[in-house]
């Protein structure tokens, strides 16, 4: 049975069945848009990240969109209750980038792609970042679960409210991160918890991944 929820306007959505489950949150159908899925926590966010979420919704773009499945709308239990989820854009039919750079898998899942088809990947990976950076935020958690690619190269960034974010002067930081895109730098950190990340480390993480999508997944 569905369950309803509200936006932080008012507007009652009703959630659809479980499309995925993570440590953090689920991913459910959204029955009302076939356009768009609701991500909600397990746990109710702190105060923080109830503002987070909400900064980020408010100031969805078309630009953020276009690469990034960024908050739309937040979810409440009541009109006016606490942030418990986002409505985000739904992505589909698109793969993990290992998917892409694996010879093995894109030879399976992606036949005709050549080189040409490789170059425009990792073309939209730079755009993607490019697109964050300019809003004045940072990926953070650059890993290879997160970039989302389509038969047309089109890549999509998932996961966005893990973002360092810059809420008009208040940093949200990004506490998680994985070893292998971390830069050399912060490789002694123990902890990413209090850490301001720079768009130069994302820069890492991007050079790491575009070497893998052109070279077959090789580390350089």
């Amino acid at each position: 049975m569905p369950r309803t929820l509200y936006t932080s306007r008012g507007t009652a959505v009703d959630i659809g069945r479980e499309l995925g489950k993570g440590g953090e949150g689920s991913v459910f159908d959204v029955p009302s848009s076939s356009s768009q899925v609701a991500k909600l926590y397990h746990k109710a966010p702190d105060g923080k990240k109830q503002a987070k979420l909400s900064f980020m919704a408010s100031t969805a773009d078309a630009q953020l969109l276009n690469y990034v499945a960024w908050p739309q709308e937040t979810l409440h239990p009541s009109r006016g209750g606490p942030v418990i989820g986002f409505l985000m854009p739904k992505v589909s039919g698109k793969n993990p980038v290992h998917m892409v750079y694996s010879p093995a898998h894109r030879r399976q899942d992606y036949p005709k792609a050549a080189w040409d088809f490789l170059l425009y990947v990792a073309r939209n990976i730079a755009a993607s970042f490019k697109t964050v950076h300019a809003h004045g935020h940072v990926v953070g958690d650059v890993n290879q679960n997160s970039f989302m690619v389509g038969r047309d190269s089109k890549v999509v960034l998932i996961d966005s409210d893990s973002f360092q974010v810059n809420a008009r002067g208040t940093m949200h930081l990004c506490e998680v991160g994985v070893s292998h895109f971390t830069p050399p730098e912060l490789q002694t950190l123990s902890s990413f918890d209090g850490f301001k990340r720079t768009t130069n480390h994302d820069n890492f993480g991007l050079a790491l991944l575009i070497f893998h999508v052109l070279f077959g997944g090789r580390h350089p």
